[in-house]
């Protein structure tokens, strides 16, 4: 959500500014624009427009910005409409500011500030800070104690790149409760909101902790804490990204990410299990050190609330103790029971998702004693060092918004957590644990040969040319399933649709059956077979149109489907690690046929960092 990116250099930084605001396209955002500094004459020299990045480069073109000190910034709608006006940076005759996150006392700073002469033209809260920064100059000691003034009458969340127009030297930057770093390299210092918009330029990173803000030159950098204290800046090297950073071969990111699954359902096996089938999570040691707790409660959002749902069900089966999952909004808003010796585990793919991080700050502050683990795919996030422990994903960034294989790893990382529970209560004993593992191999094997034979998807298209929706049915894990393939068809291709408990149906959903309305049935071996075929029976009787993803053998398989989609038959365990690639490629097929935007789906962001 939302894209910063902050650059000093030794040359003119509006190129670098520019790709890096390509980088961070995937991020979502509905307007952009840059401010560029060269000296206190030339000014603010700033460039917005609505709409995709290719604009505001044809601005550029038509009239390029010269200097050494810029900011810019990708927005994402909350106050105010899409409009150049209301796009970043804002700012005074004197000052430019981007900003990710909301001012949740804007309103108050508004009214004070016009009151003392600021003329506002946007509908933002971001807006303020500006002006806010430049009347605080005017009264401070020093520049440095007119920001820090600034970033504590501000309530709410930021990260915060900004210059002046009295200083072409420095850049300034803060970060509360929204995610943002340093970077340095040849060309130059600079600060972003995500590593991937300046790993063509820098060659170290470092991560600005909570509270922290700062100011930066070519030749000095500071850093300090909320109350103005000196912070050290522990440099490190930043990691190998840039690969990640094109498409190769494929017409959309999402289906390179698609074709990624096999090989990070390999990575996450080999970090984790040894041949034996002992695993080991090296980042959550506790889980061998501590006794096992008396519940567990899952938070997450989206996508990964679907996979912590199907989590639930391996968990519960061998360790017998209660899982509760949540969506984070709900989590943290409706004043949750916790008790002692309970785990809370998150998972997000970007470790910046506002409502899990807020979450994880309630569950710590009212239980403190109680452990914490993080799945997810960003090691430095705050998610991840707010928390106990560490699985990481290994999944390497995804640019795609609609989630892919960030969450077949949460499934496959999820799974071997499950059985590393199930080892240390005893629940199951290694020969079993090893077989799983195995199938999980299998599964990685499995999903390569569906992704192989892709072709096999494309005709599922034509059932949703007349569709006004679609229904989505599973029981058991599938039922998570259900509602990831549901989650991903209204994502990229605007249709509506729904996931169901296929035993829920008869209580609602049935009503909507009718001859143009897809119902996908996940009917799998491993969860309730009988029961699905049951239920899907019920729907081909009404005239829906079925399709059917299953395992079971043809000459087991129900008759007169609109189509059936045969997959490799996994366990327990790894089944739906290959029931969900037919779903993916159906709401990807769906959307091309559409002509929607599959990378970047209308109204969406990648990660949702305020609420």
């Amino acid at each position: 959500m939302c894209g910063i990116i902050g650059a000093v250099s030794s040359g003119n930084v509006e190129h670098i500014l520019l790709q890096a605001l390509k980088t961070m396209e995937y991020r979502g955002y509905d307007s952009a624009g840059v401010c560029i500094i060269h000296d206190e004459k030339s000014g603010l020299q700033t460039t917005k427009t609505k709409g995709k990045l290719i604009h505001l480069e044809q601005a550029l073109q038509q009239k390029p910005l010269l200097g050494g000190l810029g900011i810019g910034h990708t927005r994402w709608a909350t106050h105010g409409a899409p409009e150049a006006i209301n796009a970043h940076p804002h700012q005074t005759e004197n000052i430019a500011v981007v900003h990710n996150g909301i001012i949740e006392n804007h309103q108050q700073l508004r009214i004070e500030l016009s009151q003392n002469g600021a003329l506002f033209v946007s509908e933002t809260d971001s807006e303020t800070i500006p002006w806010l920064w430049q009347r605080e100059l005017s009264s401070a000691s020093s520049p440095e104690a007119a920001f820090l003034n600034t970033l504590n009458l501000l309530h709410g969340a930021f990260a915060i790149a900004a210059i002046q127009k009295h200083d072409a030297q420095t850049l300034w930057f803060a970060r509360r409760g929204s995610p943002l770093l340093l970077a340095r390299g040849k060309n130059g210092i600079f600060v972003a909101s995500d590593a991937l918009a300046v790993a063509s330029e820098a060659e170290q990173v470092a991560y600005l902790q909570e509270g922290e803000w700062g100011y930066t030159t070519l030749n000095t950098t500071k850093v300090f804490s909320k109350d103005g204290q000196p912070v050290e800046i522990k440099w490190e090297k930043i990691p190998h990204m840039m690969t990640a950073t094109g498409k190769g071969p494929y017409a959309h990111y999402m289906l390179k990410e698609m074709h990624e699954q096999p090989r990070v359902f390999l990575d996450i096996l080999n970090a984790y299990t040894q041949k034996d089938g002992t695993i080991n999570f090296p980042q959550a040691s506790f889980i061998n050190e501590v006794a096992l707790p008396n519940r567990i409660i899952m938070v997450a959002c989206g996508t990964s609330y679907h996979a912590a749902l199907t989590a639930r069900y391996w968990i519960e089966r061998y360790l017998k103790i209660p899982v509760e999952v949540d969506v984070a909004s709900e989590f943290r808003y409706r004043d949750p029971v916790i008790g002692s010796n309970t785990w809370l585990i998150t998972l997000s793919q970007s470790g910046e998702t506002a409502d899990t991080l807020e979450a994880l700050r309630l569950f710590k502050k009212q239980t403190p004693d109680n452990l914490s683990l993080a799945f997810c795919n960003v090691p430095h996030s705050s998610l991840v060092r707010e928390s106990s422990g560490l699985i990481e994903l290994f999944a390497g960034p995804e640019i795609g918004v609609a989630s892919t294989k960030a969450y077949t790893a949460q499934l496959m990382a999820l799974a071997l957590f499950s059985l590393k529970l199930a080892h240390v209560a005893k629940a199951m004993d290694q020969n079993t644990i090893q077989g799983h593992i195995q199938a999980l191999h299998k599964a990685a094997l499995g999903a390569g040969t569906l992704l192989e034979n892709a072709a096999q998807f494309d005709g599922l298209t034509q059932l949703f040319s007349q569709s006004h929706g679609a229904l989505f049915l599973g029981r058991g894990p599938c039922y998570p399933l259900a509602l990831e393939g549901a989650l991903k068809l209204k994502e990229i291709s605007y249709l509506h649709a729904e996931g169901y408990p296929a035993g829920e149906m008869k209580h609602g959903p049935i009503a909507l059956i009718d001859e143009n309305l897809p119902v996908v049935v996940l009917a799998l071996r491993q969860y309730h077979l009988d029961k699905v075929i049951s239920n899907l029976h019920e729907v081909q009787a009404r005239g829906a149109k079925v399709i059917l993803i299953t395992d079971i053998n043809p000459s087991e398989q129900p008759k007169d489907m609109n189509a059936i989609v045969q997959i490799p038959e996994g366990d327990f365990f790894s089944a739906p690690l290959l029931a969900i690639i037919p779903l993916q490629f159906l709401a990807y097929n769906v959307a091309r046929s559409k002509g929607t935007d599959v990378d970047q789906p209308r109204n969406l962001a990648k990660s949702v960092t305020v609420e």
